[in-house]
């Protein structure tokens, strides 16, 4: 590889403001790094936070963007053994369990000035990456398809093989936000045979989705209070609950409205700042609460299982849920995305 070449990247350089879509000069590879010319990628909640500010003080500004991305390997640096150019990849957030990662990686604009990155990195054409985020994959598989392997599916898929051990016909698993890891907990629970799914969103598009994938109720707030008001669902049937939303409430609403001896598992990311009200007895009196990342399930070790039960879905099915976005319209995706008009952006390079 030359000492540097240039590519396109969508930079962060203020909160509140619009990506700028740069030239950048990508730099000689270092040890354990990998370099991907990406061919999808999308965009998730997390971004949205850090476009937004919702994350807090940005301390790395400018800095690049996205952590969920398929590609081509098409090079590589000192100390990375596995792959080959040209390889079928996914890029992601879910690291491997090893010691050999790479320093973040960095960029210069034209005046040389230092672009930030961390160890993964997917809104560009090309993209510096630590071995430690890039996995191999078949050539069965879409690369649009594949991209979900960087977030949405680990997480989606990885909470519910974490937790759901046993659930009777008449019990039930809630998930409170039904956006893209909301609609894979419901898609993998589907696979395993679980049929008394309901959904609770803000967002009506979501809701009529989760339907189409097996959620047997969707709600929004205010309908299913009253519902659990007039016990038409009744909440010793509650058996889990996944919060996924990042909403104050939605998290109140997914301890509280559940079975003594339920489980209420919370996985969004919360504004910074925002506490939930716990009331002490609902742990006294049975029931457990607990937090969760994807880094808690192996993607790594898990990642033939979940490509298996990737073939069981329905690849055109999951295609009409986004929305695909050529990359000089990444800004256009990135407003359409937090006004809810979509479901998820897919950003094509």
């Amino acid at each position: 590889m030359k000492n540097y070449f240039t590519s396109q990247f969508a930079v962060l350089n203020k909160t509140n403001k619009p990506l700028l879509i740069k030239d950048l000069k990508i730099p000689k590879l270092k040890s354990n790094q990998v370099l991907v010319k990406i061919k999808y990628s999308f965009i998730c909640g997390t971004q949205l936070k850090e476009i937004y500010g919702l994350k807090g003080v940005d301390k790395h500004l400018p800095h690049t963007l996205g952590h969920e991305a398929s590609g081509y390997v098409e090079d590589f640096g000192n100390n990375v053994s596995g792959f080959k150019i040209g390889d079928r990849v996914v890029l992601s957030w879910v690291k491997k369990k090893s010691n050999k990662v790479s320093k973040n990686p960095f960029y210069l604009d034209k005046k040389n000035k230092k672009i930030n990155s961390g160890l993964v990195s997917t809104f560009s054409r090309y993209a510096i990456v630590s071995r430690d985020r890039v996995y191999k994959i078949p050539k069965n598989i879409p690369m649009d398809i594949a991209a979900l392997l960087g977030c949405a599916l680990p997480t989606g898929f990885g909470i519910v093989l974490k937790f759901v051990k046993k659930i009777l016909t008449n019990e039930y698993i809630g998930i409170y936000g039904v956006g893209g890891v909301g609609l894979m907990c419901v898609i993998v629970l589907k696979l395993f045979g679980i049929k008394n799914i309901y959904a609770i969103d803000k967002n009506k598009k979501n809701l009529k989705i989760a339907k189409k994938f097996g959620c047997k109720s969707v709600f929004d707030e205010k309908k299913f209070n009253k519902k659990i008001i007039d016990k038409k669902i009744k909440r010793k049937q509650i058996m889990y609950n996944f919060e996924m939303s990042g909403n104050k409430k939605m998290m109140e609403m997914a301890i509280k409205n559940l079975s003594s001896c339920g489980t209420a598992v919370l996985a969004g990311n919360l504004k910074k700042g925002d506490f939930v009200k716990l009331n002490p007895y609902d742990l006294i009196f049975g029931k457990k609460i607990f937090g969760f990342s994807a880094n808690d399930v192996s993607l790594d070790k898990n990642l033939k299982y979940y490509l298996n039960l990737l073939k069981r879905v329905n690849h055109k099915k999951l295609r009409n849920i986004f929305k695909v976005y050529e990359f000089k319209n990444i800004n256009k995706a990135v407003i359409e995305f937090k006004k809810g008009k979509i479901f998820r952006p897919l950003i094509k390079f």
